[in-house]
């Protein structure tokens, strides 16, 4: 078994999925391409390509919910959901970019 494979079934699987989760938030809060690491580092722990899929687009619905919530602290929520076009494009981004950075992560690594 190896370490990698030990780490998505192991005993801390969970742990270590919460941990990837909070780093690629904490990066897409700087950063857009933190999405995307946020996307690789859930994607490598998935034990496969659909369950990649499902942690890409769960780590890209909580970054969604972080943005809102950081718009809604700052008072301009009102204004991002008038702003039509925008609104769709970043809640596209925040679903697709992750979605996309953990299926190409565990398409790439290998099951062990």
């Amino acid at each position: 078994m190896t370490l990698l494979s030990e780490i998505r079934t192991g005993r801390y699987a969970e742990l270590a999925l919460v941990a990837a989760t909070v780093v690629g938030l904490a990066a897409s809060t700087v950063h857009w391409s933190g999405l995307v690491l946020g996307g690789v580092l859930v994607g490598v722990l998935a034990t496969s390509v659909r369950r990649a899929v499902v942690s890409g687009l769960t780590f890209g619905g909580l970054s969604i919910a972080l943005q809102t919530a950081l718009v809604w602290r700052s008072g301009g929520l009102d204004a991002y959901f008038e702003m039509g076009i925008i609104l769709v494009l970043s809640v596209a981004i925040g679903f697709a970019l992750p979605m996309l950075g953990a299926v190409g992560a565990r398409a790439v690594t290998p099951d062990g």
